[in-house]
């Protein structure tokens, strides 16, 4: 595999602690397009291998993450926070949808016949639909999953046949540099994947360096500049740009149950999960969910995950807890009441209370919008019509979840909600589901990651179509009375009844 012309170094700092935790070089932005160039020379040979040899490759990878399944744990903890054993989880949920690629990739891009049908009766021939590679993938990667929003990603762009070049976080660069090495440990060829470690010029770099297709996972603001300056180069992306997720409970939701879920979705990750609910829209009288959800927050246990059984780690960086601070601020400037949290914790790390605000109206849940951190704002509205306008008020929609006994009832409304997935009953661990394609709508992003359709991202439809030479073909010149009586007759045949 490539390694990059490496100057300075970048510094990755343990979120809990405040201390470093090492360093990587980072990658001179004006050796980004001579990286990518050499992962399409690399490209086109792994373009003519079959999907065995491909799926070989993947199962290495994937097997060798798996045998040291709790040391990329302990470095998702050090380095982003997560208590291990939910860093655990997302180590499971990556191996699932890296198994996926390898075991379902062929058949989802196998190639096909498209018949004609009654066409046949003008000369139109039978077609072949195949998927064919895109080039080089160029990817920009997020820190707050590191494994399970970058690795099967990165899977399926190899499945596909592609070459793929991308950019870690700077916040998470040792992870960046740790899935590196184990791809190269892997046996993929030298120079089909290459990592690029810097800040946002290596990014632009990455966009500007000739790539066939972009990924961008990450803040609307940078992925909207990153999208426009892909769109005046006339390259496609899939962007997953953030959430603002709403639940929906409806006055037969089981009270119990329903704050322990909802809970749990909204505070995992210390709230840094995209698909974590932050809007919860209760159809009656919210006070007694918004109680009960901080009843649950004040019970978590929030601390250095390396230092025992943690339910809560710190937030990211010192500027995003700030940011996060006054977005409360604000909210509750605009009229949230604070139930419980609401403020930086002491001590070295950047912790943050779980919180829970109660909201009579929609403006101060416009404060929060984006925000990055543990918290839920809950409001009553009147019906559950009036609920789902809640939830689909704004730009957000990466996903959504409504919640209740009825599920016929839960099912109509679910699919009244504008978010690329929607759940009933359950929020968060649905974005797992291997097979399940992942992304939103509206300014959540576009394209999909996973499953089917998100290998298809990473391949072109090419169709072929063939007829025997010296064939009969009424449409050829010069034109005679003939070709007119043919179109005549089918247009009655098939088109006027």
């Amino acid at each position: 595999m490539a390694s990059a012309t490496l100057n300075m170094a970048l510094t990755s700092h343990n979120p809990a602690t405040g201390l470093p935790l090492g360093a990587v070089p980072t990658t001179p932005s004006e050796s980004v397009a001579a990286i990518v160039d050499r992962s399409r020379v690399a490209q086109a040979e792994w373009a003519r291998t079959s999907y065995r040899e491909r799926s070989a490759a993947l199962d290495r990878w994937r097997i060798a993450i798996g045998r040291d399944a709790d040391g990329w744990a302990g470095a998702i903890r050090d380095e982003v926070g997560k208590p291990f054993g939910e860093a655990l989880a997302e180590v499971v949920s990556s191996l699932d949808a890296i198994r996926w690629t390898a075991r379902h990739g062929r058949s989802a891009l196998a190639g096909r016949s498209l018949r004609p049908g009654h066409q046949r009766l003008i000369l139109v021939g039978t077609s072949r639909l195949e998927w064919r590679p895109v080039g080089v993938v160029g990817m920009i990667g997020t820190w707050n999953y590191p494994l399970l929003l970058n690795a099967p990603t990165i899977a399926q762009a190899l499945f596909a046949g592609n070459g793929l070049v991308w950019k870690p976080s700077e916040l998470a660069p040792l992870l960046g540099q740790k899935i590196h090495d184990s791809l190269v440990d892997a046996g993929l060829p030298d120079g089909l994947v290459a990592t690029v470690q810097g800040g946002g010029d290596v990014g632009e770099a990455l966009v500007a360096a000739g790539i066939d297709k972009g990924h961008f996972t990450g803040g609307i603001a940078v992925g909207r500049r990153v999208l426009g300056a892909l769109g005046l180069r006339g390259i496609p992306a899939i962007a997953e740009l953030a959430g603002f997720d709403a639940a929906v409970v409806l006055p037969d939701a089981p009270p119990e149950p329903t704050a322990n879920a909802l809970a749990w979705a909204s505070f995992v990750g210390a709230g840094q999960t995209c698909v974590a609910v932050k809007r919860v829209f209760v159809v009656g009288d919210a006070a007694p969910l918004a109680e009960a959800l901080a009843r649950r927050a004040r019970a978590l246990r929030v601390g250095d995950p390396s230092s025992g059984e943690i339910d809560l780690g710190p937030l990211i960086s010192e500027t995003s807890r700030s940011r996060f601070d006054a977005s409360i601020r604000a909210a509750e400037a605009a009229g949230a009441r604070l139930i419980t949290g609401g403020r930086a914790i002491d001590g070295p790390g950047w912790f943050y209370a779980p919180t829970v605000l109660l909201a009579d109206d929609p403006v101060p849940e416009a404060k929060l919008a984006g925000c990055f951190g543990p918290v839920v704002i809950v409001r009553g509205v009147a019906t559950a019509d009036a609920a789902i306008d809640a939830a689909n008020a704004g730009a957000y929609g990466l996903s959504a979840s409504v919640w209740g006994r009825d599920l016929r009832e839960a099912r109509r409304l679910a699919g009244r909600l504008e978010a690329g997935m929607v759940s009933i009953n359950d929020a968060v661990t649905p974005s797992a589901h291997a097979s399940s394609p992942f992304g939103g709508m509206k300014a959540s992003g576009h394209g999909r990651t996973r499953g089917v359709l998100g290998l298809r991202e990473f391949a072109q439809p090419q169709t072929l179509q063939s007829r025997s030479s010296g064939g009969y073909r009424p449409q050829l010149f010069p034109y005679s009375g003939r070709l007119v009586g043919l179109m005549r007759g089918y247009i009655t045949l098939f088109h006027r009844r």
